[in-house]
């Protein structure tokens, strides 16, 4: 029996071979779902398709949309330490089914973890909160947001919905920034895990642990907990590299020194990348800075908020 395949699907999966020069193996395992083989790929591809899988259309649909991001951050990506203890914890929360909790100080890569993970595991949902989504309702409409939706009817609650599109299949949820939740958003959260019976990580600030401590069944839901921050001798090499994001080769080489300095200050990494633009503003508008990269920097440097003073040129 022939089965009907949705055209706009295949055109997508054409062109996602073409543009990551990838074969159908790697499609299916992109896609890591039960039944979806590299032999199941083709017979859609080619429509000859002779099984069904449930879901797979809107499942391919969110992986797409992962596989997008991960093109657009994917080079601004490098590994360090807390990115591979984030993917190892992100692993281990998917595996087990659990309510994962990883925090880490501003500026130690956090986000940057998120991004490499989901680079690698384009099923993983991801849902970055910001200042206004605090609360239950905002939280499920982002949730909400971050999936192909074309099946819900309106029937049934959003909440049922989304459960329904979780449940049985294994897709991490990465709720970064959790540490902005309320306990409105905790809540949701946790009963979110209990009836999809998903895996569920929360990446987010230190002060994210008082707040799950806060009341017991939320608290009772954490599964896995750790903070990571760099490794200290590696923050030379990652500032290093941060530098040359955002400037060039030489100008990096020039500024090594200052840059590793600032990385061992709060902020970290995300210091060294405010400093290094502003720096490079600074330059561009300066002809005596733009010959000078270490002075651009400490002229930066007194032009940000900051606790803690450069050493002496």
């Amino acid at each position: 029996m022939k089965y009907p395949t949705d055209p706009e699907v295949r055109a997508e999966m054409l062109r996602l071979r073409s543009e990551l020069k990838t074969t159908n193996k790697d499609l299916a395992s992109m896609l890591a779902m039960e039944g979806v083989t590299e032999t199941f790929i083709s017979k859609y591809i080619n429509d000859k398709l002779d099984r069904l899988v449930e879901n797979f259309e809107a499942r391919f649909r969110d992986t797409v949309r992962s596989i997008r991001e991960r093109i657009a951050f994917g080079s601004a990506i490098f590994e360090t330490s807390v990115t591979r203890r984030i993917a190892n914890a992100c692993d281990l929360v998917r595996r087990t089914g659990d309510f994962g909790l990883v925090t880490s100080p501003a500026g130690n890569g956090k986000t940057s973890g998120v991004h490499a993970y989901c680079y690698a595991n384009p099923s993983a949902v991801k849902v970055t909160l910001n200042a206004t989504t605090r609360g239950a309702s905002k939280l499920e409409s982002m949730v909400f947001a971050s999936i192909d939706t074309e099946t819900w009817k309106g029937t049934t609650s959003r909440f049922d919905y989304l459960a329904t599109r979780f449940r049985e299949t294994s897709r991490l949820l990465i709720i970064d920034n959790i540490q902005r939740l309320d306990s409105s958003g905790r809540q949701w959260l946790a009963d979110f895990h209990d009836e999809a019976d998903c895996p569920v990580m929360g990446i987010g600030n230190p002060e994210a642990v008082k707040a799950w401590q806060l009341v017991d069944q939320q608290r009772s839901r954490i599964g896995f907990y750790n903070e990571y921050e760099l490794d200290e001798d590696e923050i030379p090499a990652c500032a290093l590299k941060v530098a040359q994001q955002f400037s060039d080769e030489s100008t990096a080489a020039a500024i090594e020194d200052l840059v590793s300095f600032i990385a061992t200050h709060e902020g970290r990494l995300r210091a060294v990348k405010k400093t290094v633009i502003l720096a490079q503003e600074l330059r561009a508008a300066s002809a005596s800075l733009r010959e000078n990269p270490c002075a651009a920097i400490r002229s930066a440097h007194a032009r940000l908020l900051r606790n803690f003073d450069l050493p002496p040129a």
